[in-house]
């Protein structure tokens, strides 16, 4: 059977606001990024180690310890400083209206039976969340892929007074994927564990609020968009991340 493919994320650079960095230092984590996922790519075909036959990983690592170039880890220090200093404000057009996201957003939905196959476990039930009363406009597969199967599942809904709410899992003990989240980024927490928040805004009365955690099987990535005050997005995605169990 063949693998998935090896996926490795670094919690936060799916989140960076790009209009805060300089180029280079966004091309060197482009770079950086691709060149991960090319080695990862070119075991799918080498004998298969040890590391493939067991269960996936979840690592909290250091900034120090990561595998990158000084232009990646300069990055993420200046995300370090952005995350300290509070709500990021951002250029008019980079937070996207709620038209345009619906526009966009996939409109597939697939019974809890079907995912139940593409999954390596079955989908996280949302209905004790406030998501489980949202409408839910739609959802794709995520993180490793192979055909049909996927390591992860991103559900979209529409919950009145917040926006568009995604919410992303990533099952990292999906053998073959690796899961690495940088430690001086963690600035809140979720049940007593680690975490991640990044929150933005524009001039335009548009804001954005992302939390990321890990459960006992799962990354988990919540983003909230849409018009109205960021703190209000936060409020309502930390409550959802309470409620969220493997």
């Amino acid at each position: 059977m063949k693998l998935p493919t090896l996926s490795v994320l670094i919690a936060g650079t799916l989140f960076s606001a790009s209009g805060h960095a300089s180029q280079d230092d966004n091309e060197a984590v482009g770079r950086w990024l691709s060149e991960r996922v090319m080695r990862a790519a070119l075991q799918e075909d080498a004998p298969v180690p040890r590391s493939f036959e067991s269960e996936g990983t979840y690592r909290v690592i250091s900034l120090s310890e990561l595998d990158a170039p000084e232009e990646v880890k300069r990055h993420f220090r200046a995300e370090m400083a952005r995350s300290r200093a509070g709500v990021k404000r951002v250029s008019a057009g980079e937070i996207p209206s709620q038209a345009e996201m619906l526009s966009s957003l996939p409109k597939t939905v697939r019974s809890n039976a079907e995912l139940r196959g593409r999954l390596p476990s079955p989908p996280t039930n949302l209905r004790g969340t406030l998501l489980g009363a949202a409408e839910l406009i739609g959802m794709e597969p995520s993180g490793a892929l192979n055909g049909l199967k996927s390591t992860g599942l991103t559900r979209f809904y529409r919950l009145d007074g917040v926006g568009i709410v995604e919410f992303n899992e990533d099952n990292f003990r999906a053998p073959g994927s690796t899961i690495e989240v940088i430690a001086e980024l963690q600035n809140t927490k979720v049940n007593q564990e680690p975490a991640q928040l990044d929150r933005v805004s524009d001039d335009q009365g548009r804001s954005r609020a992302s939390l990321i955690w890990a459960g006992e099987s799962k990354l988990y990535t919540l983003i909230a968009t849409g018009e109205g005050d960021v703190q209000r997005k936060v409020d309502v995605l930390q409550q959802i991340a309470a409620a969220v169990r493997d």
